[in-house]
């Protein structure tokens, strides 16, 4: 038996010898060199949560606006208010209990003062609150017929009645060629 195999070797040896190109052979084709490539690598899984869904509500008012315009009224008016009951009433001051004409009345009632009185300083800087009030106090009356006379619409969230059973099965993890067992786990958590 090992004569036979010595024989088949020594008929092989001189076979492959031929068969192969000589290195320094120019006219040789090269040998042909076979890669294999890399097994491929799963494709990473992404979760992509759904897109939120909204509905339009609409208003019959805006009520933002309403209640900036409610808020500068309320202060301003206060304000007068606050004035009208602190003072002495001889300067017009007893007039700041009207809303929003109050103001200009009693602008009205302070009459001329001489530049070159010192108490016309103080009096200069009440014209200039006076005004200052009546303009808020219309400005807030404004912004509240505003808020009243202009309805609004608005997104909001819909919200579903959320699934609370948690399902396990079985899936396959990654492409065809790389795929690989695996688990599912879905539910809200």
């Amino acid at each position: 038996m090992i004569t036979r195999l010595f024989v088949l070797g020594a008929l092989l040896i001189p076979a492959l010898a031929s068969a192969q190109p000589a290195p320094n052979d120019p006219g040789a084709p090269a040998p042909t060199v076979i890669v294999t490539p890399p097994p491929a690598q799963p494709a990473p899984m992404v979760a992509v949560p759904p897109e939120p869904e909204y509905r339009e509500v609409y208003n019959s008012y805006n009520a933002p606006v309403f209640a900036t315009g409610a808020a500068v009224f309320a202060l301003s008016y206060g304000a007068s208010v606050i004035t009208a009951a602190t003072t002495d009433n001889s300067r017009g001051n007893d007039r700041l209990y009207v809303p929003v004409v109050g103001p200009w009345l009693a602008l009205r009632d302070r009459g001329p003062c001489d530049i070159l009185r010192s108490r016309c300083d103080h009096e200069t800087t009440a014209k200039v609150l006076l005004i200052a009030d009546g303009v808020f106090q219309a400005a807030g009356i404004i912004g509240m017929l505003d808020g009243l006379l202009q309805p609004s619409t608005r997104r909001v969230l819909v919200t579903q009645k959320r699934d609370t059973k948690t399902r396990v099965r079985p899936t396959v993890i990654g492409s065809v060629s790389g795929s690989a067992p695996g688990v599912s786990v879905r539910g809200h958590f």
